[in-house]
């Protein structure tokens, strides 16, 4: 009698393998979407060296921003105006305080420079080992979404070596610095007819 019974099918059917891939494709293109989404809007290792460089050939020069002679209060109706030209005129020199003081605050703290340790040798990985593409199972990582790896990866080294506080703490006082810098310094262009000094134009 048992010759005569049905064996259970051990295969999946065409609709059932067809569900299967279908389901593992969505997922991947969902990732893949997510990827390029984020990736899209944040510049490559290259594009961020750029950037840096153009931050300091576009400062103003340093002996025109520590000038003292052109440094006195304003008069309260004045100050709006003030802080918004110093703000956007020597906005590049306040970023490179920030750069030299962020330098600065990660060589004197031992858990930050083994973060940038850290940080630096997974950006060798991923650009200078294999400036290529890099290829995880079904992903594939071009340079921007390498950069969106390497920054989440650095988000998180700064938070668990509590040098993220550090960094905000610097922030606050680069932002201090530049608002009382601003609120003291003349206006680019206004003559000190007292000394006839004219702030440089580059």
């Amino acid at each position: 009698m048992t010759d005569f019974l049905p064996k259970p099918s051990s295969s999946s059917t065409p609709e059932e393998t067809n569900n299967t891939t279908n389901a593992a494709s969505s997922s991947d293109n969902s990732r893949n979407a997510v990827m390029t989404f984020f990736s899209d809007r944040l510049p490559t290792g290259a594009e961020i060296r750029q950037r840096l460089f153009q931050v300091w050939s576009n400062s103003q020069p340093w002996n025109e921003f520590l000038n003292t002679s052109q440094m006195n209060l304003p008069p309260f109706s004045e100050l709006r105006d003030r802080l918004q030209q110093n703000l956007t005129h020597y906005g590049h020199n306040y970023a490179v305080i920030l750069l030299v003081l962020s330098g600065i605050t990660v060589l004197v703290s031992p858990f930050a420079i083994l973060g940038l340790f850290t940080i630096f040798a997974a950006y060798l990985y991923l650009f200078v080992l294999h400036p290529e593409a890099l290829v995880l199972g079904s992903l594939q990582l071009d340079n921007r979404a390498k950069s969106v790896f390497l920054l989440v990866f650095a988000l998180l080294l700064l938070g668990l070596t509590g040098a993220g506080a550090t960094f905000t703490s610097l922030v606050a006082v680069v932002a201090l610095i530049a608002l009382v810098h601003a609120t003291v310094r003349k206006p680019p262009g206004e003559a000190d007819f007292e000394t006839s000094y004219t702030p440089a134009v580059v």
